[in-house]
């Protein structure tokens, strides 16, 4: 799929942070190249490196959907921190926001929201209590069956 390269960049960094993404491993060429094109332009051409970052494409190969939402869902989450603790009306706060909206079109487009199940059950690639709302997936959501069950 083709994605502006802010999003790759986004997408990319956060891989970097998770154990055997085969999403990084997929796109480490890529990665590599474009980075360092980035560095290189970021300190001697600010508008070439602007230009890249907002008008350009790049293809992103991504083996694993579910991964690549789970990507996705890490990214809105840290942004919407980050927003948060952004003062209302700063161009940070409107530079945040207009990420979170592109980023929320390009999740929507792969099927939105990871659910609790799906966050990060896989590989166990994060240790931040993944399974604590409903640990057994074969289980049905207790709430729809209550209203059900009283009548």
């Amino acid at each position: 799929m083709e994605i502006p390269v802010w999003q790759f960049v986004r997408i990319m960094v956060a891989c970097e942070k998770r154990p055997n993404s085969r999403l990084l491993a997929a796109n480490q060429d890529s990665w590599t190249e474009l980075d360092e094109a980035l560095g290189g332009l970021a300190q001697s051409d600010f508008d070439a490196y602007s230009h890249l970052m907002m008008h350009t494409n790049v293809h992103l190969s991504a083996p694993n959907k579910i991964e690549l939402r789970r990507v996705l869902d890490s990214v809105l989450r840290d942004l919407k921190i980050a927003k948060r603790r952004t003062r209302a009306g700063s161009t940070d706060r409107t530079d945040l926001e207009y990420e979170i909206s592109e980023l929320n079109t390009l999740f929507s487009a792969l099927g939105g929201r990871v659910q609790d199940d799906e966050r990060d059950n896989n590989s166990g690639n994060s240790g931040s209590g993944s399974g604590k709302h409903r640990p057994n997936n074969s289980r049905p959501d207790n709430r729809r069956g209550r209203s059900t069950d009283k009548a």
